[in-house]
């Protein structure tokens, strides 16, 4: 792991405490993180009851539970096993310490680390919210997620992206310089923090640039949509399918 992903995933651990009721005060946060979900398990292959997928970028377990959530209300009846994945122990020790199924699991590791120890076509689906962007080599994890889905497996990329669009930078500066960082040295949170959220985002691929990610890996039916309100074009739910 680098300097510098060690020192994100330090600020992810002060942060994890208060975490969950941070993300509570952005409007539409669940509701989008629910509708990724759904996205994801729509595209699950429908060849057995049964289904493995992993929660890339877990946190707290926000993502995870949206997963559980939307397999509850599918036509699916058979077992759903998740493994949510963060680098962050202490976000992690958060998750672990909600109520979840026997089914699912939470590990300590990066995503691309965690991708390589697994085998060849042996995962139904994968949801990365808000994860892309924070890793160093962005392809590396798309062409791993795109190695061990199985056929007509899904991959569903959540986050935010504002290049390409002069106005969703604007309303993207405006949001973090007006609410959202002077909101975390109010209460006192990890300010530094939040200024990395502003700048990541700023500095992130265009949703086409994804979109391109996916099809390189050899993803198919790729797609995107976007959001209601301010949030329109800032952020955004991809999705892709292994070849059937």
């Amino acid at each position: 792991m680098s300097t510098d992903d060690w020192v994100l995933a330090e600020a992810f651990d002060r942060a994890a405490p208060t975490y969950d009721a941070m993300v509570a005060l952005s409007p539409g946060y669940h509701d989008q993180l629910r509708t990724a979900a759904e996205a994801l398990v729509d595209g699950l292959p429908t060849t057995g009851s049964d289904a493995h997928v992993l929660d890339l970028g877990c946190g707290s377990g926000a993502s995870t539970r949206a997963v559980l959530d939307a397999w509850e209300v599918s036509s699916f009846d058979g077992l759903l096993s998740v493994t949510g994945v963060d680098a962050s122990e202490g976000m992690v020790a958060q998750a672990r310490a909600k109520t979840w199924p026997e089914e699912v699991s939470f590990v300590v590791e990066d995503a691309v680390t965690h991708l390589r120890t697994l085998p060849d076509d042996s995962v139904d689906g994968v949801l990365g919210a808000y994860l892309l962007r924070n890793v160093p080599d962005r392809q590396a994890v798309v062409d791993e997620v795109a190695r061990v889905l199985r056929p007509g497996g899904v991959f569903v990329v959540h986050d935010y992206s504002v290049a390409g669009s002069a106005r969703a930078r604007a309303v993207w500066a405006a949001v973090c310089h007006g609410i959202i960082i002077p909101l975390a040295a109010v209460k006192r949170s990890d300010v530094p923090l939040h200024r990395y959220l502003y700048t990541s985002v700023r500095d992130f691929d265009s949703v086409a640039r994804v979109c391109e990610r996916l099809q390189a890996a050899g993803l198919v039916g790729v797609r995107h949509r976007s959001y209601p309100g301010w949030q329109d074009g800032v952020v955004h739910t991809v999705v892709g399918s292994a070849p059937a």
